[in-house]
């Protein structure tokens, strides 16, 4: 069944099986709330057919027609947004769809924590090389029970 808001115009396609009389609907463009009546779509009146010219040329060759691709017929893709006239039970129905950047969030987090093992692990491997570079740190080091070995006489 065909319904429209009636505060915004926008039309939904719903499963007859979804609506029993007296059920209340939102609109997802606006929000508003109102008992579905079916929409009557008017359809658009044929074009009146266009009269022959004085002389009639000569037809086309015949060419073999093949069916052109009609929206229904292609699958929405994640890069381009749902049309607006799409249902809301279509858009739910559809699969959802993973992306590369979940693929590369995770690769993110997992340099990030590499990056900061190694930053930990070189703080430790040279606590006396950076106490000697940078006197107040001895006191981090402290707090940490890591006294820093001597460094080497130079």
């Amino acid at each position: 069944m065909r319904i429209a808001c009636p505060s915004c115009s926008v039309a939904y396609d719903v499963p007859d099986s979804l609506l029993m009389a007296g059920r209340v609907v939102r609109c997802a463009g606006c929000g508003g709330e109102w008992t579905p009546v079916e929409a009557k779509v008017a359809e658009p009146e044929p074009a009146p057919p266009p009269e022959p010219p004085l002389s009639a040329p000569e037809p086309p060759p015949a060419v073999a027609a093949s069916p052109l691709p009609t929206a229904a017929d292609r699958a929405p893709s994640a890069a381009e947004p749902a049309p607006r006239s799409a249902s809301a039970m279509d858009r739910l129905v559809q699969p959802p769809t993973r992306s590369s950047s979940l693929v590369r969030l995770r690769l993110a987090w997992l340099a990030s924590v590499v990056l900061l093992v190694l930053l930990a692990w070189g703080a430790y491997a040279w606590r006396a090389q950076i106490v000697t570079a940078w006197p107040p740190s001895a006191r981090l080091y402290a707090a940490f029970g890591m006294q820093p070995a001597p460094a080497p006489p130079r």
